[in-house]
């Protein structure tokens, strides 16, 4: 659930408001904080859902334009025509922004909301 509505939040909110990076951290800090359930699973969750929405949207434009801006970056940076790296590259630093907010928003909870540790003397 939370990968999905990170991923859907994420694509129609780049889409509308322009503002790419600012998008992924809300949408992954507050699903995380409203659906969270572990740190592991919130980290995952956002880090995947990042990942294939950056990375299908840069190949995406770069088809669009016939790997135009890909092959120029390659110049400048001294490499070949090593494009698919771009969209890795690219998906990779997103999802990294996304699972690094989603976890803070994930422990921004558990901090309000403290769960019932289950000790053997509560279990009585």
């Amino acid at each position: 659930m939370v990968f999905v509505l990170i991923a859907v939040l994420t694509f129609v909110l780049q889409y509308f408001l322009h503002w790419e990076v600012w998008v992924v951290a809300l949408v992954s800090y507050v699903i995380s904080a409203l659906l969270g359930k572990t740190a592991w699973g919130v980290f995952f969750s956002a880090f995947f859902s990042v990942f294939l929405v950056w990375s299908g949207m840069a190949f995406w434009q770069d088809i669009q334009n016939d790997q135009i801006l890909s092959m120029r970056v390659a110049q400048l940076l001294g490499v070949s025509a090593a494009s698919e790296w771009f969209f890795i590259i690219t998906g990779l630093l997103g999802a990294l922004l996304a699972s690094v907010a989603g976890l803070a928003g994930y422990y921004l909870k558990r901090i309000f909301i403290k769960s019932k540790l289950k000790t053997p003397i509560s279990a009585k």
